[in-house]
């Protein structure tokens, strides 16, 4: 056993001890010490942001038209022009309603789509953003069950069911109108491990802008939902709807007022424990963005978000008793 030590430029080592029973103690406490560290690091999550889609290779169950259930889409609706709450169509995202982390349920997914529902007669009382400055409650679009394999691959994108206002898991729920619903972009695929080895420590959130306008500009106030980032069971399954202060931001060199509104884009609250007892709402947080680009940095674009709304809340993986 060599014990180096490092004086100036260069490093001095000398024997640790010359007694053979000291060495043996000493590689042994090595080991543990080695073996401590690859378990620490072994145990970390992953880092922020998580690629997209994020589905393992080798992934078990496969991709091959399995995961056949029913498959509730809670709506998130988008800025319209419109000046009537009465509409026969709805557009936004769209979020699988809800997942699971069992490695053999069809629900191990955490996913948000784009697109837009058809409805076979008005309804009343949509909260249409910006008129409707708050969601309010649950709205779910439920086809009978289909694979959702078939949707993660592209190979079915357009489903028949009925949309209704509330779910599982509200006071309240009736259905609203039959609809037809179309899929224009699978915007997020992530897959849950019933066996992770460690959650985040900080609250991680994946951001969808409300305003889908092309003359949209991030500047002043936006509108964001957010998705809490599922990653080690049991963890709680949480939408919210905040608002985020570009005038706020203090941007790292790589970053742009543009990756503040992408789709999907991942901030972390620095200020939060990462369990459901500490879940934020109707509060004020300073949001770290996590981007490609400052992914091994510790320089991150920061900014003050509000919380308006939590949208929903349920904890999974057993969301139907919590």
């Amino acid at each position: 056993i060599l014990i180096c030590t490092k004086r100036s430029s260069r490093s001095v080592c000398k024997m640790a001890s010359t007694n053979p029973h000291t060495n043996v103690a000493l590689l042994c406490m090595a080991v543990v010490v080695l073996l401590a560290a690859s378990l620490v690091s072994a145990a970390a999550p992953p880092l922020l942001p998580l690629p997209d889609p994020d589905i393992p290779t080798g992934l078990n169950p496969p991709l091959a038209e399995g995961r056949v259930d029913y498959h509730g889409w809670l709506w998130l609706p988008w800025d319209t022009n419109t000046t009537t709450t009465t509409t026969t169509m709805l557009e936004g995202w769209f979020y699988h309603h809800t997942p699971e982390f069992w490695t053999h349920s069809p629900h191990d997914f955490e996913i948000m789509v784009s697109g837009k529902l058809m409805l076979d007669k008005p309804v009343a009382g949509m909260p249409l953003p910006p008129k409707a400055p708050l969601v309010g409650t649950e709205y779910v679009f439920t086809p009978p069950a289909f694979s959702l394999d078939e949707l993660i691959t592209s190979t079915v994108l357009t489903y028949q069911g009925h949309f209704t206002n509330g779910s599982f898991d509200t006071k309240q729920r009736y259905v609203l109108a039959q609809a037809k619903f179309v899929i224009s972009d699978l915007t997020t695929v992530h897959y849950l491990q019933e066996n992770a080895s460690a959650a985040y420590t900080k609250l991680p959130y994946l951001s969808y802008p409300r305003n889908l306008s092309p003359n949209a500009k991030p500047t002043g106030i936006v509108h964001l939902y957010f998705l809490h980032l599922l990653e080690k069971s049991p963890d709680f399954d949480q939408i919210i709807h905040v608002t985020l202060d570009v005038a706020s931001c203090q941007f790292a060199s790589s970053d742009t007022p543009a990756d503040l509104v992408r789709a999907g884009a991942t901030f972390v609250l620095p200020d939060t424990i990462n369990d459901v007892y500490h879940r934020v709402i109707e509060s004020t947080h300073v949001a770290k963005l996590m981007t490609n680009a400052t992914r091994d940095s510790d320089q991150h674009t920061t900014c003050r978000i509000t919380v308006l709304e939590e949208i929903h809340c349920v904890i999974v993986p057993d969301s139907f008793a919590n």
